[in-house]
């Protein structure tokens, strides 16, 4: 039933809904599981970082690095407030052009006051700029230290993401600050940074735009602004800095700055800060007039975080890489055009694959000897492709053009698509296979059009040798009531006795091979196995006497004998099969068995026994038999037309009454085979 409704379809409105099917199980998905998405995006970016990182070392931005090393020889962290001082002023020693503190001095220690002269000392030349963290999204409330480093203005800028708590540094007045608070995703993965945190309506800039900021010795009336953007290829917002006008950060909805991790992490220049203090730098050029960025990756300090490029990763290579791409103008974002190139996209892949759908099938053999049309696999595969391509996409856009666009939305409604249609074709191809088969079951035994509708055909002879009883019916004087009445009333004599004739063969566990013209032949134990075939093929005999004489019209044209049925049984060998040319196959049964049957049904009219059985028959059967309806009765020896010897006959005692017309019928016919030919 389900073959007859998908069948009911047209091809159109089956894809049509196969496609409407998809979309609907796509935006469910959406809505139930949108950080899934995320992630999925998120992670095929840091595949797309991780591919093409650049490994040519970063000489412009240096890390001075509170390394293991430097714990093992300076001492345990966190080192004097001296030490610390030292420091700076060694890196300003060394001729660094900024330094940037990946590092918050949250409370007050002796020697603060040293710390913060030295990083006041020279902020004209060579600035310094300290850290400080908020807590975002109600992530905590406390607030320790004195935030610096705040913008002009009263009012939260539309990009600044809100704060709701902070810790800034400790008796450090004057010295500027920029916030190292990332943007964590679910995965716990650092792949954003806010451009700009705003608390009590004060807005506070990252670090890597800080230490821009702090570069601006003249004082800038307007330091930095942030404009929405305005075509579809720009991005949200955008940031441009007052001293670096030709400096422009991309900034998405959220204010966020998309962290770019375009530098292998053995290209990022470390320096370890021991040797910085100890005045033992192999390469004291490397210093002079870079970008310092002072972080602290030592075991057990707490400051990694898992980015894109691993697991643990020091936290001031973000910043590390965020300003790098800065230098470069290579910060990627996400246009505002994004949703429509996926949807674009998405739409594409669609319509390729409806067009793949309504070419032309090639009939494919499966590992079975089954076919399958080709579409039911090629759909699903060139959903895939195009799925693949959204990704592919999305990476040659992230990497040639700075646009992070996302796949997985669009990569999914394909791969759903694709899946959908590819089903739809599969439940069409069964249905119309299903179809085939019904219609040419009509015509040949079950199994035998099922061979035939799922196997390529051969021009070789297929066939095999069985032991069957073979069983012949044949409406007599047919002929001749085809003259005297309408084709269509001949047709609808013949459809009877045909429909009633199948029944009665199928309910016995035999099958009709062949009807031609007025006759069928029905084969048990053929294509059918049948265990006790004889003694089925004799009772469905019976059953087709009794029931088709009955239906057959008993009112003849005048002049002309009545309708009636005669019927051959016998058992013996046969060969079962397809013969032919591959363009032209024909199903038959060939063997003596089939012949001696025929002769059997010609002899019912010369004998007046409405069924007649061969002798291989009655021998399988024995003689006599203790079911009083198939009690055989012999008729003599005939020597049947065709043949060279002759053979014993058979009927049914059951339809001979004594002395009745088919018992002086037969007598006459043994007695005209006695008399010698003058």
């Amino acid at each position: 039933m389900a073959s007859v409704g998908i069948m009911a379809f047209t091809p159109w409105r089956l894809r049509v809904a196969a496609v409407l099917v998809a979309l609907l199980a796509w935006a469910g998905l959406v809505v139930l599981a949108p950080a899934a998405f995320h992630q999925a995006d998120e992670r095929a970016t840091d595949l797309v970082w991780q591919l093409q990182a650049d490994p040519a070392a970063e000489r412009r931005v240096i890390v001075v690095d509170v390394d293991d090393a430097s714990v093992a020889r300076i001492g345990p962290w966190p080192w004097p407030r001296q030490t610390q001082a030292q420091l700076v002023d060694k890196l300003r020693e060394y001729g660094v052009a900024l330094q940037m503190h990946d590092l918050v001095y949250a409370d007050s220690r002796p020697g603060t006051a040293d710390l913060a002269r030295a990083l006041a000392n020279g902020q004209a030349s060579a600035p310094a700029v300290v850290a400080q963290v908020f807590a975002l999204n109600d992530e905590s409330r406390q607030t320790s230290g004195q935030l610096a480093g705040a913008l002009p203005g009263q009012a939260c800028m539309p990009p600044a993401a809100p704060a709701r708590g902070y810790v800034a540094n400790a008796d450090l007045p004057g010295i500027p600050a920029g916030h190292i608070t990332p943007r964590i995703d679910p995965d716990g993965t650092v792949r954003k940074v806010p451009a700009i945190v705003c608390y009590d309506q004060r807005n506070y800039p990252t670090l890597a735009i800080a230490g821009l900021l702090a570069l601006d010795t003249a004082g800038t009336a307007t330091p930095l602004r942030a404009e929405p953007g305005q075509g579809p290829w720009d991005p949200a917002w955008m940031v441009t800095l007052g001293a670096m006008p030709g400096l422009r950060i991309p900034l998405d909805t959220h204010g966020d700055i998309r962290v770019p991790y375009l530098k292998a992490r053995s290209a990022i220049t470390s320096i370890p800060a021991a040797d910085v203090l100890q005045g033992r730098v192999e390469r004291p050029e490397l210093l002079k007039g870079a970008w310092v960025l002072i972080g602290a990756s030592a075991f057990g300090l707490g400051d990694t975080v898992p980015t894109a490029q691993g697991g643990a990763v020091s936290g001031v290579e973000v910043h590390a890489q965020l300003l790098t791409a800065m230098l470069d103008q290579n910060i990627p974002f996400t246009p505002r055009a994004a949703l429509t190139v996926q949807l674009g996209w998405a739409l594409a892949a669609a319509l390729a694959l409806l067009a793949l759908s309504w070419t032309r099938p090639v009939v494919m053999r499966r590992a079975d000897g089954r076919r399958a049309s080709s579409r039911v696999l090629w759909i699903p595969l060139a959903s895939l492709a195009l799925a693949l391509g959204g990704f592919a996409l999305h990476a040659g856009a992230l990497v040639f053009q700075g646009w992070w666009l996302g796949w997985s939305h669009a990569a999914l409604a394909i791969a759903f698509i694709g899946l959908s249609l590819g089903l739809a074709e599969h439940a069409r191809s069964l249905a119309e296979q299903g179809r085939l088969f019904r219609n040419l079951s009509s015509y040949l035994p079950a199994s035998v059009a099922e061979k035939i509708a799922m196997v390529e055909p051969t021009g070789e002879i297929e066939a095999e040798r069985r032991e069957v009883t073979v069983v012949v019916a044949d409406v007599r004087n047919f002929s001749a009531y085809c003259e005297a009445r309408s084709p269509e009333d001949a047709a609808r004599v013949l459809h009877r006795f045909y429909t009633t004739a199948s029944a009665i063969v199928a309910s016995y566990g035999g099958a009709v091979e062949e009807m031609v013209g007025d006759s069928l032949i029905a084969v048990f134990n053929g294509s059918r196995p049948c265990a006790d075939h004889t003694m089925q093929a004799i009772d469905a005999a019976r059953e087709l006497w009794l029931r088709c004489s009955e239906e057959l019209p008993n009112v003849p044209p005048q002049g002309l004998e009545p309708l009636a049925l005669g019927v051959g049984v016998e058992s013996g060998i046969a060969l079962l099969g397809s013969f032919g040319p591959a363009q032209r196959r024909v199903h038959s049964v060939l063997g003596q068995v089939v012949t001696v049957a025929i002769r059997l049904q010609d002899l019912t009219e010369e004998l007046a026994c409405p069924v007649l059985i061969g002798a291989h028959a009655a021998e399988r059967i024995g003689v006599p038999f203790e079911r009083t309806e198939l009690v055989l009765k012999p008729l003599g020896s005939f020597l049947l037309p065709g043949l060279r010897h002759s053979s014993k006959v058979f009927t049914l005692r059951s339809l001979m009454q004594p002395g009745g017309d088919a018992e002086r019928q037969s007598l006459r016919y043994l007695k005209q085979q006695s008399q010698p030919l003058a």
